[in-house]
């Protein structure tokens, strides 16, 4: 029953990239009428503050305000080596990016760090 699970799994996901890499020929299509600008999960995964930065820069009205911290991230330990089952599956979940099979939480670094204030 653990395979037939994962094969329907699979077979969800191979459909769901299908459908994302449609969306990401439109978006890079010449017609596309906005500045796109697209990351792997991976790449985002990995410093996500860079990529939310530049959003907030370019959508803001006011002056550039830098960002104090990211987003609390939701725990994807398991992530990797789900990724890594698809792959020895059959399927080629590329457009991840290099996605670790054992991904480091990012939380536990952060939890020696002390909380700072940024004033103005």
């Amino acid at each position: 029953k653990s395979n037939a699970n994962f094969a329907d799994l699979r077979a969800e996901a191979a459909l769901l990239q299908k459908v994302e890499h449609k969306m990401l020929d439109q978006l890079r299509s010449p017609e596309a009428k906005a500045r796109i600008r697209i990351w792997t999960m991976a790449e985002f995964i990995e410093a996500p503050m860079e990529p939310l930065q530049i959003v907030i820069d370019e959508i803001g009205q006011k002056p550039h305000r830098r960002l104090a911290e990211a987003p609390v991230m939701e725990d994807l330990s398991g992530f990797g080596r789900f990724l890594q089952n698809l792959k020895n599956q059959g399927m080629h979940p590329y457009l991840m990016g290099d996605f670790p099979v054992e991904h480091a939480p990012r939380n536990s670094r952060r939890a020696a760090r002390k909380p700072y204030l940024v004033k103005k």
